[in-house]
């Protein structure tokens, strides 16, 4: 029979050597007792223990390839701690009586990072995927914040942060548990020293590893009864401690190459149990948990709400809606996850993962990867060698302080290590001997250039860091407010990647906490939220009601459906939100009220005041604005509705109102126009029957009365359609809460008045053109009436002259008449 957990030779000796090795066997007599026996349990089959080797192949070698890397890692955690000397350089400084000096200027910069992200923390929201699921989503929202409220999500998020930014690697896991006195689902804080991955994946939410594994130390009665089916391999594993004072992991055997046995342990080993066992205080048994991807043949919900869906036949919820809305399921061949439970000889528990997301529970923080093998590492990394050399030199320029060199000839002195203790002694009696050359130099100018250096190496921290003193609150050569903001501002852009990872992070912890509530949360519940200025909420899910016709109905049953988790859009850098929250504020005050109030919710949001959210409420409530991410209620959509009316007929009525106003200046406008028209052609017959043309006073004059008539109009249509727009914006306004008929009603007298106002002005410019077409009347008619008696005074004369002409040939035929019968007689 083939040994289960043979495995590959690698540097020499491999884990499955070394596994028999333990047990006190030979491979060929693990075989042999092996293959005489039946597997007593299903977990020790063929199969189970071919798993098994495979989960231990790929946990040893990610134990050698990430080894240096996480000694690193263990390292940069120290730094932080102030534990930054290696032990044998320390105790060389405290032989000569010497403390080592600490400067930590690593913990500064972390705590800046680690604090910023606490201030700033982001908000996120469950949005629907179909129109029919608005309301079901924002119930799903506060289920979620009753999750995040139980198990204190915040809090996890920013110890793994924290890990991250000192170790580079943070987890969070998030699954269900079965404990009847706690929440069903849970969020906790994993420790990165628990934890191995896949470190051939390169996607940031390990969505293409195969494998992730971590482990626990458990005690012997405890873990008996987890798993009471498995105690002789419970037994088999278990270790014995002398003390509880030794480390509770061994990954510190893996940094220095040491064995995992030590004076310190004693008793069974992991394999068998065979051994001695001398004073064993507390038994207990190294569990591992193994969540890996392998192909399966899988059934998925091919339509309907929950289409991508995994189905289980354990999950009751999702069966009972596939069989009341006969959704169509295939079969499919995916990589489905996996979790197995076992020691480093026996499985204890396999299966595939009950989760619908089919994703590790474990989601990964990051600070940065290195690009050659994507292992991880945080911000200490890139400055611990600088601030090792700066404690070095502390130390280096303490001891020139206090010691002092001493150059003297041969002869100089009796006594030379008298000389030199008095040399030590601040109130020291040196004598030399006459003409012997006796110099004693101090060291102050040598620990001078050290501490220069120092200060140098405390500065390359911050720029290697990407913190500034300004970021921290420390006086610098930056004088103005705007130099200060600036650098704040850079230090902020310099860090946006650990919190950017932070973000992902966050956005796929969220998804799977939104996935377990749809599948575990499938009983009645009902949840107590509390705001922020303690207000009670209480939000009931998957609640029956009964129909008339007897069918059940449930009410906010939010397994009928999937929806998205979404991270809202924040910028981290609290300096650069401040900088825009305060130019918000000052474009604010050069606006319209109305106008500036709508800005400053905009504004709000950008602020890190606690209450902001209640702030930028309120001043929706004071414009009448809702909120665009909340739902409208039946009764909002009534009320809109109802406001929508008032609001259609004020502005029908205020567009009727400009429009008569506008054509009974416009008719006016014409009539004075066409009696201009008309002075003008009259004028124009006086002139032509004089005998000459219009004078160009007239002619002026109506033409000027064509242009301002024209102005006239164009300044009264831009008059009412302002006037027009300002009151739609009133009316568009009407507050939601507010008697919206009265107030159309004040609106509606604003708008007569307005108008009014409006035709009153454009009245005056028309009687100083009627003033001036009177005026032109009035000339032509004087000069019509003078040309009128001007053509009766020649009228007349004519007369006279034809009078004087007849009687003038009367005259002269009489004159010829009597001269005739002169000449006659």
């Amino acid at each position: 029979m083939a040994n289960a957990l043979e495995v590959t030779p690698r540097r020499g000796r491999a884990p499955g050597d070394d596994y028999y090795r333990r047990m006190g066997l030979t491979r060929e007599e693990q075989e042999a007792v092996e293959g005489d026996r039946a597997p007593a349990h299903p977990f020790d089959g063929p199969d189970a223990r071919a798993t098994l080797r495979k989960l231990l192949e790929w946990f040893y070698y990610e134990r050698d390839k990430q080894a240096h890397n996480r000694l690193e890692m263990a390292m940069d955690a120290d730094f932080y701690d102030s534990i930054q000397w290696d032990p044998e350089d320390a105790q060389a400084l405290r032989d000569r009586g010497q403390m080592p000096l600490v400067y930590n200027e690593v913990a500064p910069m972390c705590d800046w990072l680690i604090g910023t992200e606490i201030r700033t923390r982001v908000d996120w929201s469950v949005l629907p995927r179909t129109e029919d699921d608005v309301q079901l989503a924002d119930v799903k929202t506060k289920t979620l914040k009753y999750v995040s409220d139980v198990n204190r999500v915040p809090s996890n998020r920013s110890r793994s942060f924290s890990d991250a930014i000192k170790a580079g690697l943070g987890w969070i896991d998030d699954g269900v548990r079965d404990d009847p006195t706690q929440d069903r689902i849970y969020n906790r804080y994993e420790d990165w020293r628990n934890v191995l991955y896949d470190s051939l994946s390169y996607e940031l939410d390990l969505s293409d590893a195969r494998y992730v594994f971590r482990w626990r130390w458990v005690d012997e009665d405890i873990a008996l009864a987890m798993y009471p089916d498995r105690a002789d391999a419970i037994r088999a594993a278990v270790e014995n401690h002398q003390t509880q004072t030794m480390s509770d992991w061994e990954e510190d055997t893996w940094y220095t190459s040491e064995e995992l046995l030590s004076g310190s342990k004693t008793g069974t080993l992991r394999a068998s149990g065979q051994g001695m066992m001398i004073d064993a205080k507390r038994r207990r048994v190294k569990i591992y948990e193994a969540q890996y991807r392998m192909p399966a043949d899988s059934k998925i919900v091919a339509d309907g709400p929950l289409q991508g869906v995994f189905f289980d036949p354990r999950d009751k919820a999702l069966s009972m809606h596939l069989a009341v809305n006969n959704y169509q399921v295939i079969d499919k061949v995916v990589m489905r996850v996996h979790m197995a439970l076992f020691t480093e000889s026996h499985m204890l528990r396999m299966g595939v993962s009950p989760y619908r997301h089919n994703r590790f529970t474990l989601t990964p923080v990051w600070c940065y990867r290195r690009g050659r093998d994507r292992l991880p590492y945080g911000v200490i990394r890139r400055v611990r060698d600088i601030q090792q050399d700066l404690n070095k030199r502390a130390s280096k320029a303490l001891f020139q302080i206090n010691t002092q060199q001493i150059i003297a000839e041969d002869g100089a002195t009796d006594d030379w290590d008298e000389l030199r203790e008095e040399a030590g002694r601040p109130d020291g009696l040196i004598i030399g001997k006459s003409g012997k050359k006796l110099e004693i130099r101090p060291g102050v100018d040598v620990a001078a250039a050290q501490v220069q250096m120092m200060t140098l190496q405390g500065q390359a921290i911050q720029k290697s860091g990407g913190v500034a003193q300004e970021n921290m609150g420390r006086p610098t050569n930056a004088v103005s407010g705007r130099a200060i903001e600036a650098r704040q501002m850079q230090g902020s852009v310099v860090t946006t990647e650990p919190f950017e990872n932070l973000r992902l992070a966050t956005q796929v912890s969220g998804e799977k906490q939104l996935s377990n509530a749809e599948q575990f949360y499938t009983e009645q519940k009902i949840m107590r939220l509390t705001g922020a200025k303690g207000a009670i909420e209480w939000v009931k899910i998957n609640q029956p009601e009964v129909q008339p016709d007897g069918s059940v109905r449930w009410l906010n049953d939010i397994t009928a459906s999937k929806a998205d988790f979404i991270v809202s859009e924040a910028d981290y850098a609290g300096t650069l939100r401040q900088v825009m929250f305060e130019n918000l504020q000052q474009i604010a005050q050069r606006l319209p009220p109305e106008i500036a109030l709508r800005l400053l919710i905009i504004a709000y949001e950008f602020s890190d005041l606690p209450n902001k959210d209640e702030i930028a409420g309120e001043i929706r409530r004071m414009t009448g604005e809702r909120d665009p991410n909340k739902p409208m209620t039946p009764e909002e959509t009534a009320q809109a509705e109802q406001q929508m009316r008032a609001q259609a007929e004020a502005l029908e009525v205020q567009r009727q109102m400009a429009l008569a106003s506008l054509e009974e200046t416009q008719g006016k406008a014409r009539k004075l126009m066409a009696e201009a028209n008309k002075i003008e052609a009259e004028a124009q017959a006086v002139a032509a029957g004089e005998g000459g043309d219009i004078t160009p006073a007239v002619q002026q004059a109506v033409a000027q009365l064509r242009q301002e008539a024209d102005q006239v109009i164009e300044k009264l249509s831009a008059d009412l359609q302002k006037a027009r727009s300002d009151l739609a914006n009133r009316t568009l306004q009407i507050r939601a809460d507010s008697d919206s008929k009265l107030e159309a009603a004040r609106i509606d007298a604003d708008a007569k008045i307005r108008i009014a106002e409006i035709q009153a002005d454009a009245n005056k410019v028309l009687e100083r053109f009627a003033k001036t077409v009177d005026d032109l009347r009035s000339g032509v008619e004087a000069r019509l009436a003078k040309a009128e008696q001007q053509a009766r005074d020649r009228e007349i004369d004519l007369r006279e002259e034809v009078v004087e002409a007849r009687e003038g040939e009367r005259d002269a035929k009489k004159k010829a008449k009597a001269k005739t019968e002169g000449k006659a007689e």
